[in-house]
């Protein structure tokens, strides 16, 4: 889950900082992040069925999913729905599922058991956070201050989560008693 999710944020941040996208470009890019990230969500409230969190973890997955959804059809939806209004749904969601896992009410990090993580809790929430406040203040003049945040944002949350997924493989294999 770490590895995926941290490969979808470090390549999000790359492409955000290389690339001169506008604003419906961006706001691909990060549907993109937010529908891996809620899959992975509800994939882990389905695989642990009595973790606590769980059905609140299931409940922000399956916002997420809709949400990253509805941002990648939105041109289709535009008499519909303003954009406008898809990225501040998208924001408000984001804000949400941060704070959420800054408070720890889910813990999508924990793996069977395993005590929770405080870090990824906190920079992940947090960084969560930042997300959802960048997307409700875009607009089209703060597209590239905005594009620069979100692709630190990204390389961050990459990094922490890739080396969290480093440090679970080592931890694995000692457990199992294999060298790491």
């Amino acid at each position: 889950m770490f590895l995926v999710r941290g490969s979808v944020a470090l390549a999000l941040g790359t492409a955000l900082l290389l690339s001169g996208s506008g604003l419906s470009m961006l706001a691909s890019f990060l549907a993109g992040y937010w529908i891996v990230g809620a899959v992975l969500t509800l994939r882990w409230a389905a695989g642990h069925r009595g973790a606590p969190g769980r059905r609140v973890g299931a409940v922000a997955g399956l916002v997420g999913l809709v949400a990253g959804i509805v941002v990648l059809v939105r041109e289709p939806l535009e008499g519909l729905i303003d954009q406008g209004l898809v990225l501040d749904l998208l924001g408000l969601c984001a804000i949400a599922t941060g704070l959420l896992r800054l408070s720890g009410v889910f813990r999508d990090d924990q793996l069977a058991g395993e005590r929770p993580r405080h870090r990824y809790r906190l920079v992940v929430g947090a960084l969560d956070v930042v997300l959802g406040v960048a997307l409700v203040v875009v607009s089209e003049r703060s597209v590239p201050d905005i594009r620069l945040a979100l692709g630190v944002w990204g390389l961050l949350t990459g990094t922490f989560l890739l080396l969290d997924a480093l440090r679970l493989r080592r931890l694995d294999r000692s457990r199992r008693g294999a060298p790491a």
